[in-house]
This record gives structure tokens, C-alpha cells and sequence, in this order.
């Protein structure tokens, strides 16, 4: 949980000119809001179907045999299952073959090839193993022949002779080579499919318990990390849904699955788990509250300012706790003594430096100049901001010898009662503070 002292110290590193402009509300509680960036790989597969009946040599049908006939060496299929995968040699050598043409019989079984595939749309994927890559599915799959649609089998039209009787130009009956089979007096009928892997990648941002309002969804995405920094997991491999995942994101996962159409096969889904704190605070030079926010602090913060708060008020609180101490400020301008704007400047860039002397500007400290000169009429806008901004320094080194130089003796001496006064109200005052009380005190 992101303490106040932990924002206080994000804010000065990482915003350090806002930092000396700002009151942080210390009544109103940090609150925190758990963004979620989900990613998901999906995977879909398609299938693309083919069949043909060939004439079949020798060398093809020792092929048909062996990959589909004949299956079950060693790959775990055997030749009565349903769908065998096969080298794509054997296909190609299919797809070279002379095709059979004609009636009757060839007829009938080309309209038989894929019944069972229906153009693939039929195909279980549960009911064949794709090759996968790692967790994923390979995008170089086998093809897979429709064994209940493959046969081989002698030429119906040559009865496995090889040829037919014909007359010759002569008239006379001669023997000829089958057209059919090509004189090899083998048919094939062989029916395929090849799984077509294809990949989205989606992704969705989502606040688990709320939203903070008017924060732009590109300053979260920037925080999302790489994949060395989110966490995966897997909701489905091969058609079995594993679903492993917090239960929280199960609203999110249907998201990720509408966003990526019709897929059959979610794969890898990453997520990360982006921490973001909302705190209240006040702009010292314009008086208006906001909303500001912190994100991912404990990995790659990211200060967020200027959430128009609902209803502009004003926290008299702030004011009302150190109205004893800047008292001496809220009068500084009604000084005749201090008409002189000259003197008036060194006076509050001394008080500041004693403020950083000892290297930290406490938070009363910061709301006590910040608030003052503020309320200096005398001086404009942009000389505020720049006085403001010595905040932030790192020691008093930005003094020059003109700081020293007051105008008027009463000036000078009224400095120093305030320095003594800031130097001293955390009960020790440090060497360093001494030692511009008294360079200005021998200055004069």
C-alpha cells in the first residue's frame, strides 16, 4: 500500500516543479484501484479440403500403402482410425496423378469423397493431433487423409488388365491402354485435409473493483511491460479448455474471446496486475482542488496531475494549522517598509534557503512558504512560480551576494527574526542555517 510519506517523496523525484506548487490532503485517504492488462494469442484453426481419384504406378501405390494402408508403424495411428496424418510428398505425388475421368463408377466415388469432412466444417479438432510449437500450435501442420473416403483398388474400367479393346482406324479390335488408368491398372480414391493455423492477438485493460475517472487508457498501456514481465497463462491447447486462470478475470476471458472472432483454440493469454493510487491535493497558486494519481510505483512510477475534482472547495484545514506560523507572511506585503519589491524578493528567497539548509523541506515547511507567497499581492504569478521552484533545490548554494544587500536596515532585521523563526521550529537549529543568519546579521 502507498503511504503519504512514500507519495510525498514520488512526487518531489519524479515531478519536482508540480512538487513545490502542490498541498497533498493528508485528510483524504489514498486509495487504490487494481488495473489488469490482459494479452491473448488466440489461435484459430480452419481446414482446407481436397480430394481426387488417380491412376496409381507403382512407386505411388507402395506410398498409399505405407502412409495410409499400411499406418500405425510407430506414430501411434492404427489403420482403422479415422483421420491419419500422412507426408505432404504424398499429396503432391496425388495431386501429379493422372486423374480418372468418365462415368459410372468414378462418377458416384468422386461425389462420396469428404461426406464425412463436410469441406472440413465437420472436423473435431479434439479428434486429430495437431503439432504444436513449444505451447502454441505449429503453423506448419501434416495433412490428413479421411481414412473411411480412401481406397485403392484394380481399375473398374480395365478390370486391373490395363487395357481395353478399341477399333483401330482399320476397323479392327485392338488391345489399348486404359485411358482411365493409364495403363497401370490401379485407381486411388484419396480424400484430405490440411489444418490451417492462424493467429490475432488481442488485448483489453480493466480496473478489477472500479475505474478512476478521465484517466487516458494510453498512460496505462504504457505500463504494461514485455513478456518478461507478465505472467502467463493457458485457457485452451488442442481443443481442450484448461482454463487456468484467477477466478477474477473469468468476465474478462469471454471479452478477450469476443474480441477475437471465432476462434477454436485460445492459446497463451499473459496478464499483469498494474497497482494505481488516487490522492487529493491542492494547486497553492490557483487554489483549486484536483485528483492526482500515482502509478505502478514500486516498478515504473508515474506521477499523474490535474483530475478536476468534483466541486472545487477550499481546505481551510491546511490554512488554519499553520496560520500562527505565516503570519509574518501574511503581513509582509502590508509593511510600508516592504513596498520595496527588491528587498521583499531577497527576503523570501533567504527564507527558502534556510527552509532547504539542512536538505529536506519538510512537508509544514513547504505548505508554510508555498502557501505565503502566495498571498503576496506584490508579487506576479510568474515570480511566484519561480521563487516556488527554489523549493525543490537541493541545498542554499542558489544564494548570491546580492541576497544579502537589503535596501533597508529594518528589512534586513525582520529577515532574520523569520529565519531564526523557521530555523528553529523543528526544535535544533542546523549549522548550515546559522550560517546565513549570521552572514546576514554581519552584513549589516
Amino acid at each position: 500500500m502507498l503511504t503519504l510519506g512514500k507519495l510525498s517523496e514520488l512526487i518531489k523525484e519524479l515531478a519536482p516543479t508540480q512538487y513545490n506548487s502542490i498541498i497533498i490532503d493528508n485528510a483524504v485517504a489514498i486509495k487504490e484501484y487494481r488495473y489488469c492488462y490482459i494479452r491473448a494469442l488466440t489461435q484459430k484453426v480452419e481446414f482446407r479440403s481436397d480430394s481426387a481419384t488417380v491412376a496409381v504406378d507403382e512407386e505411388l501405390e507402395t506410398l498409399l500403402n505405407a502412409e495410409i494402408f499400411s499406418a500405425g508403424n510407430g506414430d501411434g495411428q492404427t489403420a482403422d482410425a479415422a483421420y491419419i496424418p500422412v507426408d505432404k510428398m504424398l499429396v503432391s505425388q496425388v495431386k501429379e496423378a493422372h486423374k480418372v475421368s468418365g462415368g459410372g463408377f468414378f462418377s458416384n466415388a468422386k461425389k462420396k469423397l469428404s461426406e464425412l469432412m463436410n469441406g472440413g466444417r465437420d472436423i473435431d479438432l479434439g479428434s486429430i493431433q495437431l503439432l504444436k510449437d513449444g505451447d502454441r500450435l505449429a503453423k506448419n501442420q501434416p495433412v490428413f487423409v479421411v481414412r473411411a473416403e480412401c481406397s485403392l483398388s484394380d481399375c473398374p474400367n480395365c478390370k486391373g488388365t490395363k487395357t481395353v479393346s478399341s477399333l483401330n482406324k482399320d476397323g479392327q479390335p485392338v488391345d489399348v491402354e486404359c485411358p482411365d488408368c493409364e495403363g497401370t491398372g490401379r485407381v486411388a480414391s484419396v480424400s484430405w485435409f490440411t489444418p490451417v493455423v492462424s493467429e490475432k492477438t488481442v488485448s483489453i485493460m480493466r480496473c478489477l473493483e472500479g475505474d478512476i475517472e478521465n484517466i487516458k487508457a494510453s498512460t496505462l498501456e504504457a505500463h504494461k511491460g514485455d513478456d518478461s514481465t507478465l505472467t502467463r497463462m493457458l485457457t485452451r491447447v488442442n481443443g481442450e479448455d484448461l482454463r487456468q486462470y484467477p477466478s477474477e478475470f473469468e468476465p474478462y476471458i469471454d471479452v478477450l474471446h469476443d474480441k477475437a472472432g471465432e476462434g477454436n483454440a485460445i492459446e497463451d493469454v499473459y496478464y499483469r496486475i498494474i497497482p494505481c493510487y488516487t490522492f487529493v491535493y491542492r494547486n497553492v497558486l490557483t487554489g483549486k482542488i484536483h485528483t492526482g494519481a500515482v502509478i505502478d510505483p514500486d516498478t515504473d512510477a508515474e506521477i499523474v496531475l490535474d483530475f478536476e475534482s468534483s466541486g472545487s472547495k477550499v481546505v481551510n484545514g491546511v490554512k488554519d494549522r499553520i496560520k500562527g506560523i505565516s503570519r509574518f507572511f501574511g503581513n509582509i506585503g502590508k509593511t510600508d517598509s516592504f513596498k520595496d519589491n527588491e528587498d521583499l524578493r531577497r527576503t523570501i528567497r533567504l527564507l527558502i534557503a534556510i527552509a532547504v539548509a539542512d536538505g529536506d523541506v519538510s512537508e509544514e515547511e513547504k505548505q508554510t512558504l508555498t502557501l505565503s507567497i502566495r498571498d503576496i499581492h506584490q508579487l506576479t504569478t510568474a515570480e511566484q512560480e519561480q521563487l516556488l521552484s527554489l523549493l525543490g533545490s537541493a541545498d542554499s548554494s542558489f544564494l548570491t551576494d546580492d541576497d544579502f544587500k537589503f535596501h533597508s536596515r529594518e528589512n534586513a532585521e525582520m529577515t532574520i527574526n523569520r529565519m531564526q523563526e523557521i530555523a528553529s521550529s523543528d526544535g535544533l537549529v542546523d549549522v548550515r542555517e546559522r550560517d546565513i543568519i549570521e552572514r546576514l546579521r554581519f552584513t549589516y
